[in-house]
């Protein structure tokens, strides 16, 4: 019983330490980590957005702390910087999904069928991107459509950067075509022009 709550007595003596640096570091905290997510972001995401995210992170390290799952030597400072990137990168690959479906949906959105436009994405085009033949192509789809960016799907692949950007295009293009029949004539004409 005595060891149990001296181990006790030790744990809240961790905790009660790493929250107190936790605090001791929120201004200067919330004061430069937006500007920092915002710089990597490359001025993609909102200040406001980069405040949120800043912010969430604090919160989700207090949380750690306050369920003894850090460790009492943790340099909360690296800490709580890793944890607010890790945020925002999660949010950039979330916004890249989004970004990809809005691309592909762009060229279906004048379907035949305006009934069918708020399903396009579910019934038409992921059963096109399935469809497609095991390619790098498909991949290059297939990891935007996990969120990530050239860069990380070019490492991920072994390819040029470039040869991202390409297939990507390629990719789009061969969606087209499998869903020409969704698309309205007048449409068509505007967006097949560009891609002969």
């Amino acid at each position: 019983m005595v060891g149990r709550e001296a181990r006790t007595d030790q744990a809240d003596a961790v905790v009660s330490g790493l929250g107190k640096e936790l605090e001791g570091h929120y201004a200067t905290y919330m004061i430069k980590m937006p500007l920092i997510l915002r710089r990597r972001s490359e001025k993609s995401l909102s200040l406001a957005a980069c405040q949120d995210i800043a912010q969430e992170a604090f919160l989700n390290v207090a949380r750690r702390i306050q369920f003894g799952e850090l460790d009492e030597e943790v340099n909360i400072a690296a800490y709580l910087t890793t944890a607010a990137k890790n945020l925002a990168s999660s949010h950039m690959r979330a916004r890249r999904r989004l970004e990809l479906a809005d691309e592909v949906l762009e060229t279906v959105s004048e379907l035949a069928d305006e009934e069918a436009g708020d399903d396009a994405l579910e019934e038409l085009v992921w059963p096109a991107i399935e469809a497609m033949p095991v390619s790098t192509r498909k991949q290059v789809v297939y990891l935007q459509s996990q969120g990530l960016t050239d860069l990380e799907i070019a490492a991920a692949l072994g390819i040029p950067a470039g040869r991202v950007h390409r297939e990507r295009h390629k990719a789009v293009v061969e969606l087209r075509r499998a869903l020409r029949e969704f698309i309205r004539d007048q449409h068509r004409n505007k967006t097949w022009k560009k891609d002969r």
